[in-house]
């Protein structure tokens, strides 16, 4: 992006990640650029103004934790967009003009132009209405709408074969179309396209699908070329074969620029018409992590930015080297600016990082569990364990409940609170998915190179954390399991149906419960404590192997701003309000203003993406995309609270 087109740079990750459609004023629609292309736009920024004007270690940042899990060498911050300063300047995040087709505004002409790629910052203007004189031409705008599957493929409505129904003929006419909307409802049969050659169609129907479980079958655009009299002929299992002139998915990848269109995928899915400012053309697939200091609560505050900064493995192997006889320790930490601005001395932090790195190891075995699970299990362990210290990014106090208002509740269902005074989380964007959010798109369709490095911010602010008693939930689970199990097996349903190669999320009802009760927390704190919709986020930290015991959320603030925020949330997980804010989110909660409906419908069939939610609607549990780990899915009240008829099905009511 430029500085005419410009975006918050933690935006490029969510909800304006790679492959996303930006729609920016005066109707220019661009799409964010594969990994590779950042890559062209560092070396072409030191080809246009010197190798010395580019300083990659300015954007680079290491998080070793979510490295090894994410299996890159580093993350690179989104570029800046700044014209003063020693080095970086005038570096763009990388775009591309998406979808290519547009169409004059001027009503009496219409016409449609399909635009390169390449041309993301040129003005499009309509010559054909043009008389050769006047100083204006009329503006091209981007139509509404672009054809995906659920791969993840991306393309231009086929809009010549849609008016003619079948190939464009080849007899030597131009075929150019237009663009006409008319008054009435505002629906798609409204706007009708017109060609040159005298054919006219209007698009009612063309984002019609049809689905069986959730997988598409059927598509208008694979309807092309057959008439009324027989569309029964057409063969869902082996389409093509009966109907050649219908439009399936070409396997573009835009995103990869034009090597992601001249070597596109060989797909022939179903498309799917979206209009492109849907929430649906793109979901953005975010890994995060706590920032866990390296060394030690008592240490020196510029030690532990050292290690934080150079990497405690890489250190470690320094010193390794350095006991075999090779002083590359002492040379890296003498040279360390901090020694140089005489903030501590070169012995200080030769003997003080040593002392830190030479501290035992945790044992390396392998653990079973899988790179994620084990992030979060370090999280967990270490959050709990608490660290009150100024000097690092984490200030955790962990409290009981002796002095809180409410105690015998709280105690009743918690085991402790851990006030987080300061935190630090490294973001990380590690794939996308369209239609669906569980149809998720891997890392390697980020760029067309091997990918060693992901986009990432960091973040900080403050947070409360909830340790759930794990006694009271194993007799919750023993005592109503079976009466939560139907929206577990649908769960489990879809992810067979979307993602068969994976193993589903092992999960159980008390999940369901904690994530349910993260989403009442968030919205009763917004409302008292006046957050917005979106500040507040969720992380859910559950696992029911025995190895692995995880029972408890955090909810937390970050920004961008390096003092993070000002202490309103903590405040509120203190002694005098904890405990009634928790009573009242779950007193609100009791009655949803879609009720009885939204309990009805929870508790029959299931709402939400694929039915995977019970009593869980806008009105009541759904938060902002933004906030949710989990896409507002595998939510229902009745695990809190109980049902209406059953109160004592939730994990509150016992």
């Amino acid at each position: 992006m430029s500085k005419k087109n410009n975006v918050r740079s933690s935006q490029l990750l969510s909800p304006f990640g790679i492959g996303q459609i930006v729609n920016f004023p005066k109707e220019l629609s661009l799409m964010v650029c594969g990994l590779n292309l950042w890559d062209e736009k560092i070396e072409q920024g030191k080809v246009n103004r010197g190798i010395d004007s580019v300083r990659e270690s300015d954007l680079r940042f290491s998080e070793i934790r979510l490295q090894r899990t994410l299996g890159v060498d580093y993350f690179v911050k989104p570029f800046e967009y700044k014209t003063a300063g020693e080095k970086n300047n005038y570096l763009e995040i990388p775009a591309v003009r998406f979808p290519g087709w547009h169409y004059c505004t001027n009503q009496k002409c219409g016409r449609m132009i399909r635009v390169s790629l390449s041309q993301p910052s040129q003005k499009i203007e309509c010559i054909a209405c043009w008389d050769g004189e006047s100083k204006y031409k009329s503006k091209m705008n981007p139509v509404r709408f672009v054809a995906a599957c659920p791969e993840g493929h991306i393309q231009d409505v086929p809009f010549k074969e849609w008016v003619h129904n079948g190939v464009v003929p080849n007899d030597g006419l131009e075929h150019e179309i237009s663009y006409h909307t008319g008054g009435g409802s505002g629906d798609l049969g409204s706007i009708r396209l017109k060609c040159t050659c005298g054919e006219s169609r209007s698009l009612a129907g063309l984002m019609n699908i049809r689905k069986n479980d959730e997988n598409i079958f059927d598509s208008a655009l694979a309807r092309i070329g057959l008439n009324n009299d027989n569309t029964n002929k057409f063969d869902a299992k082996n389409p093509n074969d009966n109907n050649p002139s219908g439009q399936y998915c070409r396997g573009n990848r835009p995103w990869l620029g034009l090597e992601g269109i001249n070597n596109a995928q060989q797909c022939n899915n179903h498309l799917q018409v979206l209009i492109r400012g849907a929430s649906n053309v793109h979901f953005s697939e975010i890994q995060s992590a706590i920032y866990l200091p390296s060394s030690s609560e008592d240490s020196n505050e510029y030690v532990n930015q050292v290690i934080d900064e150079k990497g405690k493995e890489t250190l470690l192997n320094y010193y390794e080297q350095e006991k075999n006889g090779t002083p590359i320790l002492t040379i890296v930490l003498s040279d360390d600016p901090v020694v140089k601005m005489g903030l501590i001395s070169k012995e200080e932090l030769i003997s003080g990082v040593i002392a830190e790195i030479s501290i035992e190891q945790a044992s390396e075995e392998e653990s079973g569990l899988s790179a994620e699970l084990e992030l979060r299990l370090e999280e967990y362990n270490y959050i709990l364990k608490g660290r009150n210290s100024e000097n690092s990014g984490l200030k955790a106090i962990v409290r009981n409940f002796d002095d809180y208002l409410e105690k015998d509740y709280l105690e009743k269902y918690f085991d402790s609170v851990v006030l987080i005074e300061k935190l630090k989380e490294t973001r990380v964007f590690k794939g996308f998915s369209r239609i669906n959010p569980m149809n998720k798109i891997d890392k390697k369709e980020l760029s067309t190179k091997p990918v060693k490095w992901l986009p990432a911010v960091e973040v900080y602010g403050e947070g409360v954390f909830l340790k759930f008693n794990d006694k009271v939930v194993d007799d919750w689970i023993n005592q109503y399991e079976a009466k939560h199990k139907p929206i577990i097996d649908r769960y489990k349903s879809a992810m067979l149906r979307r993602r068969p190669k994976d193993d589903p999320k092992n999960i159980n009802p008390f999940f369901v419960a904690m994530h349910t009760f993260a989403h009442l927390l968030i919205k009763k704190l917004c409302f008292d404590c006046g957050y917005g919709s979106s500040s507040l986020r969720e992380k859910l930290y559950f696992s029911d192997d025995p190895k692995s015991r995880m029972n408890g959320i955090l909810i937390y603030t970050s920004s961008g701003d390096s003092e993070g925020s000002l202490g309103g949330l903590v405040r509120q997980g203190k002694a005098a309000n904890l405990g009634p804010l928790i009573k009242n989110a779950l007193a609100e909660a009791e009655w949803c203003s879609a009720d009885p409906v939204c309990s009805d419908i929870g508790k029959s069939s299931g709402q939400g993406p694929d039915n995977v939610n019970g009593a869980a609607c806008h009105n009541c549990c759904i938060l902002p995309e933004t906030s949710c780990e989990e896409f507002n899915m595998l939510l229902d009240r009745t695990t809190v609270i109980g049902s209406l008829d059953e109160s004592e099905l939730g994990f509150f009511s016992i």
